[in-house]
């Protein structure tokens, strides 16, 4: 990974919580006067607009309107504005490889820079192309949990193409910037809340729970970041 990230804590603290080291308050980092107002303004209309999309997806899957809403409050929900330097980095220089967000949901604009990828389940890779004033949704392993595999963890990775250098060299020659900024939202069910299947039949549920078992989001997010070397619990 070639970026330059700095992850933001968005929302309410639970007031209490097995999993402290998951829900600490936001760092805000000393010269920045403005710090907090300007990511708390871009994350919160974020994560409003991640509560809409979980309801939306509730009621297209015949559950209870607020299923995915209410285990999200409270939950440990990060802003990650990545920055990748072009000046730096040249073609086929991966900023993120191939990997799935352990998250619920992961929210993002349009990127100043081309570079997206994703996968299709049949395994085509497709770039990304996000129109203008739209956001990004992606699926992460925490809804692939709740709902049993129906939804899956979107495969994805942003890598340096000829379009990004295209971009890259109209501006330099308009004098902007060359850094590549993507600013994500990846939202999180609540850490003491438990990922457990919850679309099918009794019967369907308990197939499904047999690979996606019971777990508290908190310890799936340890296990994760544990598995991928993030964090050592």
């Amino acid at each position: 990974m070639q970026n330059g990230d700095f992850f933001h804590r968005i929302g309410d603290r639970p007031e209490q919580t097995n999993f402290p080291s998951l829900n600490c308050e936001p760092v805000v980092p000393e010269g920045f006067p403005d710090w907090l107002d300007v990511l708390n303004i871009w994350g919160y209309k974020l994560l409003a607009s991640v509560f809409t999309v979980a309801e939306m997806l509730a009621v297209g899957l015949d559950l209870p309107k607020d299923t995915f809403s209410s285990i999200l409050q409270n939950g440990p929900h990060l802003l990650a504005p990545t920055a990748s330097d072009l000046n730096k980095h040249g073609l086929n220089t991966i900023l993120a490889g191939f990997h799935q967000d352990l998250n619920f949901l992961t929210f993002h604009g349009k990127s100043r820079y081309s570079g997206l990828n994703i996968w299709l389940r049949d395994g085509t890779k497709l770039p990304v192309a996000i129109p203008n004033g739209c956001l990004l949704v992606q699926a992460g392993m925490q809804i692939e949990h709740l709902t049993g595999g129906y939804i899956k963890a979107g495969y994805h990775e942003v890598v340096i193409n000829e379009r990004t250098l295209e971009q890259a060299a109209r501006a330099r020659d308009e004098g902007r910037p060359l850094w590549r900024i993507s600013s994500t939202l990846f939202s999180h069910v609540a850490s003491d809340n438990m990922l457990t299947v919850l679309i099918g039949t009794d019967e369907e549920k308990t197939v499904s729970r047999q690979k996606y078992i019971d777990i508290l989001a908190g310890d799936h997010v340890q296990k994760e970041l544990k598995t991928i070397k993030l964090a050592d619990f």
